[in-house]
């Protein structure tokens, strides 16, 4: 005869049959009405109340499904209000009638637009001289475009320190635009305070969306 604590005891065949059907008292809660349960774990002092469990256990289901439904309409909400500043910044960078005023809004205004703490553009020749529009080496501006993408957004810290000098300290995240024009490129850094603001798995339909519009516009004026 085999002892009560073996493994093939009636013990452990309910333990191993329980351990596999984690539900079986959701589907038969009267059980739960004769089985004499322990008000206390054994060895400590910890107290047992089922009805206090149940309790915690649906409140924290419902704190969670809360906060998932909460981080949903956020992210909605949020991608409206983006869809409404790149539609006012491209109709904006639309209406411009010469260079010297389309580089004024990517120098100047995008910040605003696109509600970002600091931005800064570049241009990988000499050649295009403007107040606000910085030189950049452009082998050391095509290593953060590889694989032909027109946007950055791996948070990569050596980026700051050549996109936003001197910023080091502050921006917590930022996104780097590519923008082709006559055989070189302009590089917008758009940085924030905020962590969250840009992250690595950031939707860029937008940006890119914007950045067909201001090449689009730079081939009209060229």
């Amino acid at each position: 005869m085999k002892k009560k604590n073996d493994n093939g005891s009636a013990e452990e065949l309910v333990i191993q049959y329980l351990q596999k059907n984690k539900n079986f008292f959701i589907n038969y809660p009267k059980l739960l009405d004769i089985l004499n349960l322990p008000t206390t774990i054994k060895s400590s002092n910890k107290i047992i109340d089922l009805n206090a469990y149940r309790s915690k256990k649906i409140k924290e289901d419902y704190d969670k499904l809360k906060k998932q439904v909460s981080e949903i309409l956020q992210a909605g909400s949020s991608h409206i209000i983006s869809q409404e500043r790149i539609l006012k910044a491209s109709l904006k960078i639309l209406n411009t009638i010469s260079l010297a005023k389309l580089l004024n809004i990517l120098i100047n205004d995008i910040k605003i637009l696109l509600a970002c703490d600091f931005v800064n553009c570049f241009f990988t020749s000499n050649k295009l001289k403007y107040n606000g529009l910085n030189q950049i080496d452009i082998r050391v501006a095509s290593s953060y475009f590889r694989d032909k993408f027109q946007t950055n957004l791996n948070q990569n810290t050596k980026g700051i320190l050549v996109f936003f000098p001197n910023k080091s300290k502050v921006i917590k995240s930022y996104i780097l635009i590519k923008i082709n024009y006559n055989k070189n490129y302009f590089i917008i850094a758009l940085g924030s305070k905020d962590k969250k603001k840009f992250t690595k798995d950031q939707q860029v339909d937008l940006i890119e969306y914007l950045i067909q519009i201001i090449q689009i516009k730079l081939v009209d004026l060229n």
